[in-house]
C-alpha cells in the first residue's frame, strides 16, 4: 500500500472540508463548488466508485484499515488510480468529524464533474421540479440508473445533488449518471427537443393507456412534495395520472418516479420481446 498522509489536527483544511460538506447547507454547497469534491461516507459508497478516477482521496483511520473490507477496498482503489490520495486520520479526529458513529471508518472524496448537456438528445431523462427531501432526491437517482436513464435535470430549487445525504440515499447510482444542477425553464426549453410528460393527479391521460407512446423519447417531469410541478413546467407538458385508490391523496414522487420509470421499461421490453 501507499503511504498515507497523517492529519491529527482539526484544524487541518482537509478536515474543515470533509466537515463543512457533512455539515450541509449553503456552507457546503460553496465548498463543494469551490472544491469540485464531494465527501461520499461509507464502506458502500466507496465500494460504489472503486477504480474510478474521480474517487479523488480516501480517508480512514489505524482502526479502518485493521477491517479487512476497508483495507480491501483501499486496496484495490490503490492498484487501478495509484493517483488516489490516502489520508490517515487519528482515531479521536475521525470521532470529531463523522456522522456514522457505528459504521466502518473510511469516506471519499468524489470529483464533480460538470457534464455538457447533449446536442441531440433522444432517450428518456428525468427532470426534477423543486423536489426538497434529499432522501427522495436519492432514491431518484437510483431508480433512474436502475431503469437505464443517463441524465438527470435538477430545476433550481431541488435539494443539492451532491450532499451527503442524497449521495448516500442513491447508493452510488451518481457514478452512472450525468446530472445537471440548477437548470432554469428557458434551459429546458433550449436544451431539451423530446416532449415532457409531467405527473400530475388531476391529468386526463392515464400512465397504463399511453402503451407504445412509451417507446418515444421523453422527459419525465416529477415535482415538489407537496406542490407538485410547477404551473409554467406544467404548461409545456403533458399530464399523465397514476392511478390509485382515493383513499389515498397522493403518492409519494420517488414511488411515482418509479412506477413511471418501470412502465415505461416494461413497454420496452414486451416490444423487444
Amino acid at each position: 500500500m501507499k503511504s498515507a498522509k497523517h492529519i491529527s489536527s482539526i484544524d487541518n483544511p482537509v478536515v474543515k472540508r470533509i466537515r463543512a460538506n457533512l455539515e450541509g447547507g449553503h456552507k457546503a454547497q460553496k465548498v463543494r463548488q469551490e472544491s469540485s469534491l464531494a465527501i461520499a461516507e461509507g464502506i458502500h459508497l466507496l465500494q460504489a466508485w472503486l477504480g474510478s478516477s474521480d474517487l479523488h482521496e480516501i480517508y480512514t483511520t489505524e482502526a479502518g484499515l485493521a477491517m479487512p473490507e476497508v483495507l480491501a477496498a483501499i486496496n484495490t482503489q490503490l492498484a487501478v488510480q495509484p493517483q488516489t490520495v490516502l489520508y490517515l486520520l487519528e482515531d479521536s479526529l475521525w470521532k470529531k468529524v463523522t456522522e456514522l458513529v457505528n459504521a466502518p471508518p473510511v469516506m471519499a472524496a468524489i470529483k464533480i464533474n460538470q457534464p455538457q448537456f447533449p446536442l441531440q438528445y433522444t432517450d428518456d431523462l428525468v427532470v426534477l421540479d423543486g423536489l426538497q427531501d434529499a432522501g427522495n432526491v436519492g432514491s431518484i437517482m437510483r431508480t433512474a440508473a436502475a431503469a437505464g436513464i443517463k441524465h438527470i435535470i435538477c430545476m433550481k430549487g431541488t435539494a443539492q445533488a451532491w450532499s451527503v445525504k442524497v449521495l448516500r440515499a442513491a447508493m452510488g447510482a451518481h457514478r452512472h449518471l450525468c446530472i445537471h444542477e440548477a437548470w432554469t425553464l428557458n434551459d429546458l426549453r433550449e436544451k431539451v427537443r423530446i416532449p415532457f410528460y409531467a405527473t400530475h393527479l388531476e391529468a386526463e391521460m392515464n400512465l397504463y393507456d399511453l402503451g407504445a407512446e412509451l417507446l418515444q423519447p421523453k422527459a419525465w417531469v416529477f415535482g415538489n412534495e407537496g406542490q407538485g410541478v410547477s404551473p409554467e413546467l406544467m404548461a409545456i407538458s403533458r399530464g399523465i395520472y397514476i392511478p390509485q385508490e382515493s383513499c389515498i391523496e397522493s403518492l409519494n414522487v420517488a414511488s411515482a418516479v418509479a412506477i413511471c420509470l418501470f412502465e415505461t421499461v416494461r413497454i420496452k421490453h414486451h416490444s423487444d420481446s
